[in-house]
């Protein structure tokens, strides 16, 4: 089968920012951080605003990895449930984790206004289940959040009571979340971006990095075209690391999502995907994700490899998972499709650690990073600045080490995804 010739939606707005020349000799700086994307920005803005000399060594273009092909979704909290993290960390640092989401969320609405990033953020999420049991899943942790955590406006809709936001076939109820939304992530990427060199960070852009080696108390960014040396790195990229950090690779797994768009709509045919621009998801292990723009357009993901690179057939493969949930959209004509990297972990949890000093990573969102991201990279950017008390929070996440090895890794974990994949059949 020939490759899809689609494109990325995101992409057909031209970045207007000036070139970013690639890292060309030996330069120095006080941070030195890998990845210009949702986690390394959000660093590289907090510490410019410090007054801190930043370099951002991007292996692409701003926005070239996970965080300018995903579904550009706002979820609030963690990606694991609050009653998962109760069980799993105690009350105390549940509550703790939820406070660093919320502090997440209202930070990221704070800098689209401040830095006036026109990222299209609309608000209003809505999680779909498509089975009885998961609407009951939904419905009580809807009232465990607004008992215990005081979430006001959420919306439990039982039965056909969702048809007020969607009808999709095999929809089981669900529950509508006015504090998510949805945004252009390769938008926001590059606004980030623009905040951050207004405030005197450099980002090179091209710049594919080799190895990090320490160099007496520093550290030494190595390059194609040269090095920086820096105090402090942070490795950001989440699944795409590579061999660059053998730890991150350990507790990281790497797959492909993908998505397509459809042209404009008929208000009466998009009224019937999504009543009005809001996002949604549903329960599948592998989860159906779309959202509807403001001009009408059905952007939909669904679908995952566990190789490296878009498969070939990516496009006939999430039409069809489309198409069953919304046949409705048989006719409707397919003008974008792209996809991208991202990184999972074994608990859905970000990988956030500091294995040596004035060395960090963070990465591993598991889908969770338009919200989460650009919020870890100020916290990992605090802690360099010297506070590091919601950093270690982070850090003793429970993220174990995938199972297998080096050399088994991945295909122990394709197998068991691939398993959990076909029970969403059942």
């Amino acid at each position: 089968m020939a490759p899809s010739l689609l494109t990325n939606l995101y992409g057909a707005v031209p970045d207007t920012a000036a070139p970013r020349p690639a890292v060309a000799g030996d330069d120095t700086a006080d941070v030195c951080i890998v990845g210009a994307g949702f986690t390394g920005l959000g660093a590289a803005l907090t510490l410019a605003r410090a007054g801190v000399g930043v370099r951002v060594v991007e292996a692409l273009a701003v926005g070239g990895g996970a965080s300018g092909v995903n579904g550009g979704q706002v979820h609030p909290g963690q990606r694991r449930d609050q009653a998962w993290l109760e069980s799993h960390v105690g009350t105390e640092r549940a509550r703790a984790l939820w406070d660093i989401a919320e502090e997440a969320r209202i930070w990221l609405q704070t800098v689209i206004a401040d830095d006036a990033i026109a990222c299209d953020f609309r608000p209003g999420l809505l999680s779909i289940a498509h089975r009885p049991r998961h609407f009951r899943m939904l419905a009580e942790d809807a009232e465990h959040l607004a008992r215990i955590y005081g979430v006001d406006g959420l919306e439990v809709l039982e039965g056909a009571a969702i048809e007020k936001y969607t009808h999709m076939r095999g929809a089981h109820g669900g529950v509508f979340n006015p504090h998510g939304g949805q945004l252009d992530p390769l938008a926001l990427t590059r606004g980030l971006a623009r905040a951050a060199e207004a405030h005197g960070a450099r980002i090179h852009e091209r710049s594919r990095v080799r190895q990090v080696v320490a160099d007496g108390d520093d550290w030494r960014v190595v390059t194609n075209g040269g090095t920086v040396r820096a105090r402090s790195v942070l490795l950001t990229g989440d699944g795409s690391l590579g061999d660059l950090s053998p730890l991150t690779a350990s507790h990281v797994m790497p797959l492909v999502n993908f998505m397509i768009a459809t042209a404009p709509l008929e208000t009466g045919l998009a009224d019937s995907v999504l009543s009005e621009p809001i996002a949604a998801s549903d329960t599948r292990f592998v989860v159906n994700y779309f959202r509807r723009t403001d001009d009408n357009r059905i952007i939909f993901g669904g679908g995952e490899s566990y190789g490296d690179n878009l498969p070939d057939d990516f496009e006939r493969r999430v039409r069809e998972r489309m198409l069953g949930l919304y046949p409705q959209l048989r006719d409707a004509p397919i003008t974008h499709g792209w996809g991208g990297r991202l990184g999972i972990t074994m608990t859905r949890l970000p990988f956030v650690r500091r294995p040596d000093n004035g060395f960090y990573i963070a990465s591993g969102f598991s889908g969770q990073g338009v919200m989460l991201g650009p919020y870890t990279g100020r916290i990992v950017a605090e802690a360099m600045l010297g506070d590091d008390s919601r950093f270690r929070q982070l850090a003793s996440l429970p993220v174990p080490p995938l199972p297998g090895g080096r050399w088994l890794r991945r295909p122990l974990l394709t197998a068991a995804m691939i398993g959990f994949g076909l029970l969403d059949r059942l």
